[in-house]
């Protein structure tokens, strides 16, 4: 009988190959070839899943994405859902605070140089991040119906705001200009200052 073949596991697999070449040597260094020895398949295997370079590299920039989204999602499983449990679960996820995230880090803003050169990426870039801006938004913007959040502070500025501080702390961190628990104090003292 023929081995059954599960299509979502292969292309996820095709996926983490492509990150972790880019997280390592950047987005250059992930060809059809590379990836298919770092995942290894046959370069035919990765190309039955992927018909070009721009689509695997779309592909893997979806599937980070959704790992990230995953484990913000486990990290509020854990403790009741509130919105200062999800910005700060968000902000640990996606902040290089160990080797795997450094490296998905990397990887991140390999795609963002990339998406310079390819609209496609460029689109998808985009949606995301106006997707988790809005996200964002939207649970701060709860958090003022609910009186958590004051009154005052806009949603839509707050999000850009905390989105920004990740960012900045992200590339401090990369640098090695912070410790990670100094780090996540930053988090907590940005997020309480949105909800006090």
């Amino acid at each position: 009988m023929p081995k059954k073949v599960d299509h979502d596991e292969r292309r996820a697999h095709i996926a983490e190959a492509v990150l972790r070449i880019a997280g390592r040597d950047g987005l250059d260094a992930a060809t059809l070839r590379d990836v298919a020895t770092e995942a290894g398949m046959s370069l035919g295997a990765v190309q039955y899943y992927v018909r070009s370079k721009e689509e695997m590299l779309r592909h893997a920039f979806a599937h980070l994405g959704e790992r990230v989204t995953a484990r913000i999602m486990a990290g509020i499983d854990a403790e009741p859902v509130t919105v200062r449990n999800f910005l700060v679960s968000m902000a640990t996820e996606m902040l290089p605070l160990d080797p795997r995230r450094r490296a998905e880090r990397r990887a991140w803003q390999a795609f963002v140089v990339r998406g310079g050169e390819v609209p496609e990426l460029a689109e998808a870039l985009r949606e995301g991040r106006s997707w988790l801006l809005g996200k964002v938004a939207e649970l701060i913007a709860e958090g003022r119906r609910t009186g958590d959040v004051p009154p005052e502070l806009d949603p839509w500025h707050e999000s850009v705001a905390l989105l920004a501080v990740i960012e900045g702390l992200s590339a401090d961190l990369m640098l090695g200009l912070r410790e990670p628990e100094a780090t996540l104090a930053t988090v907590r003292y940005h997020v309480r200052r949105i909800l006090p």
